[in-house]
């Protein structure tokens, strides 16, 4: 029996046209005035966040306060919930330290960021880049360092809160570790929570 090959179709032509064609299409995605205009838009919402932080007595830097809204918007987490938190933390200074030497805006201890970036890198389930897992997974970090305790203390916190039956447990987790329990009624975690969940679909 003598079977017959097909031959196959030749789409590349159509599919040159197609691209071809949209190409030609007016797309604001691809717009400069768009990015320009979203960049003036975020940069709005950056102040209106500034000025909620402000009338809430935050006395922080306000660049510290801007890049910790970036942070929020990026990891979803509702900054009203986001500001209580820090202030609690650290009133958004980055050089805090506290009794146990927990260091930095969102108060994190050496040997628990250590920790932090191993339950990080092994659930994969808060979306940080290859450059900041390397990061996490060497341990080349500094907790002083604005843009480094930030990573970790929001990255944790968005895991915790994913992961807790309700936002007092995230927060007594994050405050507390195993001990959770004991603090789930603490002045610290009714300060901080409003009731409702620490991430939702918006940013604010």
């Amino acid at each position: 029996m003598i079977f017959k090959i097909k031959k196959s179709k030749n789409y590349r032509p159509l599919l040159t046209v197609i691209i071809f064609m949209f190409l030609l299409i007016p797309s604001p995605i691809f717009s400069p005035t768009m990015q320009i205009r979203w960049h003036k838009e975020y940069e709005v919402l950056r102040h209106q966040a500034l000025l909620y932080a402000r009338s809430s007595g935050v006395r922080g830097d306000s660049e510290t306060i801007k890049r910790a809204y970036d942070y929020s918007v990026r990891f979803w987490m509702r900054w009203p919930v986001v500001v209580r938190w820090i202030q609690a933390e650290s009133d958004f200074i980055p050089s805090a330290t506290s009794k146990v030497n927990a260091k930095g805006l969102t108060q994190v201890m050496t040997g628990t960021a250590a920790y932090i970036g191993e339950v990080l890198l092994y659930s994969g389930s808060v979306g940080l880049t290859i450059e900041e897992e390397e990061k996490l997974s060497e341990v080349s970090y500094n907790l002083y360092e604005v843009e480094d305790n930030l990573l970790l203390g929001f990255s944790y916190l968005k895991f915790l809160s994913i992961f807790s039956e309700n936002p007092e447990e995230a927060l007594a987790r994050y405050l507390a570790g195993k001990k959770w329990v004991d603090f789930i009624d603490s002045r610290y975690v009714r300060s901080i929570s409003d009731g409702k969940p620490i991430t939702l679909d918006v940013a604010l």
